[in-house]
């Protein structure tokens, strides 16, 4: 089965925000026609771009229906439940999931965490044999992600990785020792890369649910996990039934440091030897320019994608903090006082073939082509905001040039274009327009509100168009009625008032509550037409042009996104309606 089969699928709800980008730390998602899509091959299956989604654009693949096909052709189906279901399902709910659990079909329930023992027991001796030789860095994981992440962005570092099969592999190796080599085996637990290494051995693993896809598929039958009605309350102290016996210190591994915990209950290597780290974000800040020859004694690093470790992985349900459930798994591994033997005779040797990734050489020249598409011409005009979801100005512009990004993404261009989309609206508008800031200050306003205040007025504008910065206050003598609206949030419309000869009729509108006013201003004195022809008109272009001048001034300020489309909608409904 091929080893990329698509694990997210993805939705047209995405609302072009980016914020999976900016929270993928391979950035292995492209964005195409604003609509932001993971690339498989990039992707390690962290699973933040599903966790942070606003509008859960992006889906992890739902395989109930492939389970449900297991169960009903091979004859024999045995559950390997991750160590972390203790912190995911209360005590309460523990007899439910069994009870459902059998009842859908599976023959049995057994712990991943038996799998994690025997990893461990090989971990510890080859980690003597290795120190005895001299070997400085030793890392490990049982999270396919990290194994991922390191074999493709971090090759070099995974040179030190130890090969050894993870702990879903050895527990179905060991299922399938004890009761057949035909049986079908389920994972179920809080991993998503778990279905990746499922379709990547389907000789041992049929199928990986989440819990969340388990709570799902039991509400769907009608399987309650907790018990309803009054007495009918489980028991705190409910042994779960697993065969073919329960883990000891296998349970540890779903906590930062868990590995490192049964390493060191196997062999008594000193600790200060031994660390852990857990955090996709943070594996590449600690790796970064390791240099392993300035080593001073041999170090054996345990590495987990999810921070705090798998008991915040993106398959969980529980949000409750990494304390509680880290109180939970060590109150579950104090229940059983002795280790028994852990599984000896399994074939646990296993080289991820995970390529590196190639990265094509982009030249200077089209990074700069790229920046300048999206007006960025010297190294002053990269701001490096972040706002498009890279790092850096150029990292967008790499992106760009590999067609995984859109110069619509870069925020301080769509502002700079919105800006000047709106500068030329104003300037075609037939009504005076003026926003102002809390201080009175003009942020900008077309040449018809100059000319409607005289032609010492639109000298100045001539000299400064827009007037930007200049104070209301000197320019007009009804400044207060800005003032009013800033200080209550109530607009004044239609409003009548006379300035020198003329009569305007204005409408003084809040923009931003208590930081932005605009005002629209219509001479209805102008000589040759009749007044109430002229009163007619304004107040219909004022009706029309109050919320235009409240989009210009939304596009003025900080979200500038889809200027495009709304100005091109402006500009059209003025179009049609000057016909």
């Amino acid at each position: 089965m091929d080893r990329l089969n698509p694990i997210y699928t993805e939705r047209t709800e995405c609302q072009d925000c980016y914020k999976c980008l900016r929270e993928c730390t391979v950035k292995a998602i492209r964005v195409v026609d604003s609509h932001a899509e993971v690339v498989p091959e990039l992707c390690i299956l962290c699973g933040h771009c599903v966790s942070v989604c606003p509008v859960g654009a992006k889906k992890v693949r739902d395989d109930v229906g492939k389970v449900k096909h297991v169960l009903s052709t091979k004859r024999t189906v045995y559950v390997s439940l991750a160590p972390s279901f203790v912190s995911e399902f209360s005590e309460t709910e523990l007899p439910g999931l069994f009870k459902g659990l059998e009842t859908l079909g599976f023959a049995g329930v057994s712990e991943t965490a038996l799998g994690a023992e025997a990893v461990s027991t090989i971990l510890a001796n080859d980690l003597s044999e290795a120190m005895h030789e001299g070997k400085k860095l030793y890392l490990s994981s049982a999270c396919p992600t990290v194994v991922e992440f390191l074999k493709k962005y971090q090759p070099a570092v995974s040179t030190y990785l130890m090969e050894l099969s993870s702990p879903l592999m050895a527990h179905a190796q060991l299922l399938k020792r004890l009761y057949g080599e035909d049986i079908g085996v389920v994972f179920i637990g809080p991993c998503i890369a778990k279905k990746r290494e499922s379709d990547a051995r389907p000789e041992l693993i049929d199928a990986a649910l989440t819990f969340r896809e388990v709570r799902n598929w039991f509400a769907d039958e009608g399987f309650p996990l907790e018990p309803s009605g009054p007495g009918l309350k489980s028991s705190h102290s409910f042994s779960p039934p697993f065969v073919p016996r329960n883990s000891k210190d296998g349970s540890l591994y779903p906590v930062d440091g868990g590995m490192v915990r049964t390493i060191l209950n196997r062999k008594k290597f000193p600790e200060d030897l031994c660390t852990s780290i857990s955090g996709i974000h943070e594996i590449p800040k600690a790796l970064e320019k390791i240099e392993v020859s300035q080593l001073k004694a041999p170090l054996f690093v345990e590495i987990l994608a999810c921070t705090g470790g798998c008991v915040n992985g993106p398959g969980c349900t529980k949000k409750n903090g990494t304390l509680m459930k880290w109180n939970k798994i060590q109150q579950y591994y104090k229940q059983f006082s002795s280790r028994e033997e852990d599984p000896s005779g399994l074939n646990l040797l296993y080289r991820w073939r995970i390529p590196p990734l190639s990265k094509g050489k982009i030249s200077d020249r089209e990074i700069r082509e790229a920046l300048s598409k999206v007006g960025k011409y010297s190294v002053e005009d990269e701001l490096n905001c972040g706002g498009c979801g890279y790092d850096t100005c150029r990292q967008f512009a790499e992106a760009f040039v590999m067609k995984k990004a859109e110069p619509t993404m870069c925020l301080s261009y769509m502002r700079k274009l919105a800006q000047k989309k709106a500068n030329a609206l104003l300037k075609t508008m037939p009504t005076g327009v003026v926003v102002v800031d809390d201080g009175l200050f003009i942020v900008e306003c077309n040449r018809n509100f100059a000319r409607l205040l005289g032609r010492e007025v639109e000298e100045l504008y001539e000299t400064k168009p827009g007037l930007e910065k200049a104070s209301l206050k000197k320019l007009v003598p009804f400044a207060d009625l800005f003032v009013t609206v800033l200080e209550t949030g109530v607009d004044i419309l239609e409003k009548d008032i006379r300035y020198r000869e003329k009569i305007l009729k204005g409408s003084i509108f809040t923009v931003e509550r208590g930081r932005y006013v605009g005002g629209i201003f219509q001479d209805i004195t102008i000589p040759f037409i009749q007044k109430d022809r002229i009163v007619e008109q304004a107040e219909k272009i004022i009706q029309k042009q109050l919320s235009t001048v409240q989009k210009i001034a939304y596009l003025l300020g900080e979200n500038a996104a889809e200027s495009e489309v709304m100005l091109n909608a402006i500009i059209q409904s003025f179009g049609q309606e000057s016909r």
